[in-house]
């Protein structure tokens, strides 16, 4: 009877030692996805920022040679007729542009080993 409780608790042993390990392993790679996906996250931020930055000096030099032609008003009428159109585009087509880049993004990263 000893040999067989030793045999169960030796058993019983095991399996919670491959629980703990599949645990842990569960706990690293969640730690390893959320650091890729904060880091991505953070890049994607810092990137529109310097865009909008890149697009706000753009935009004003833009404006600055349309104005010799149609005055700094108008010029700005015109950009921002621009943007309203570049807006109504990523409206338009916000599934393609946003919503499945970032579903394949989030896919490929829980999901492929």
């Amino acid at each position: 009877m000893s040999d067989k409780q030793n045999q169960i608790h030796a058993f019983w042993a095991e399996i919670k030692d491959a629980l703990k390990l599949n645990v842990n392993y569960a706990k690293f790679t969640a730690a390893e996805k959320l650091t890729l996906l904060l880091t991505t996250v953070t890049f994607a931020l810092i990137g529109f920022v310097l865009i909008s930055l890149f697009m706000f000096f753009l935009s004003i030099a833009i404006v600055r040679c349309i104005a010799t032609g149609t005055g700094l008003i108008w010029a700005y009428f015109i950009m921002c007729g621009f943007y309203v159109f570049l807006l109504g585009i990523v409206i338009a087509f916000r599934k393609q542009l946003v919503i499945n880049p970032i579903a394949r993004f989030i896919s490929r990263l829980f999901f492929n080993p």
